[in-house]
C-alpha cells in the first residue's frame, strides 16, 4: 500500500490577538473542515480556552495551502475579528452586537461577506447568536 495515502495531513492553523489582548482568533484546517474559532485570552496574552467556533467549509479546492493569503485580522477597538483568505472574507465574530456570521454558498462556490460588515458589525438579522463569557 501507498506510504502516502497513510500519512494524516497536518493541520493549516493561524491565529490572532486582539488588540486589547483579551480575545485570540484560531482557524484550522485539518483536511476534511475549515473553522474559526474565538478563544478567552489568560493574563499573559495566551490562550486560555475556546468560548466558540464558526464553520468556515468542508474541503475546498485548492486546499488552504495554496491560497495566496490566509490571515486573521481586528478591528481596533477588539469588536470584530474576521478571516480572510485571498481578499475574501470568510467568517466574523463580532463581540459588540454578539453575533458571528460564515460567508454564504453559491453552488460549491464561498462567497465574501462584504467588507462594511467587518467595518460596522454584523445585524441581529444576520447570523447567529456569540457565545460569550470567559471562565
Amino acid at each position: 500500500m501507498d506510504n502516502d495515502l497513510n500519512q494524516e495531513k497536518e493541520s493549516f492553523i493561524i491565529e490572532s490577538s486582539s488588540p486589547d489582548n483579551k480575545w485570540i482568533t484560531v482557524f484550522e484546517d485539518n483536511g476534511q473542515t475549515g473553522y474559526l474559532y474565538l478563544c478567552c485570552a489568560n493574563e499573559n496574552g495566551e490562550l486560555d480556552n475556546i468560548i466558540d467556533h464558526l464553520w468556515i467549509y468542508n474541503q475546498i479546492n485548492p486546499p488552504i495551502e495554496e491560497c495566496e493569503e490566509v490571515f486573521i485580522i481586528w478591528s481596533v477597538d477588539s469588536d470584530r475579528t474576521g478571516l480572510i483568505v485571498d481578499d475574501e472574507c470568510w467568517g466574523i465574530f463580532d463581540l459588540s452586537s454578539n453575533r458571528k456570521l460564515n460567508a454564504p454558498r453559491e453552488n460549491d462556490t464561498i462567497v465574501t461577506i462584504k467588507k462594511q460588515v467587518l467595518d460596522i458589525g454584523i445585524r441581529e438579522n444576520e447570523g447567529e447568536p456569540l457565545s460569550l463569557g470567559c471562565n
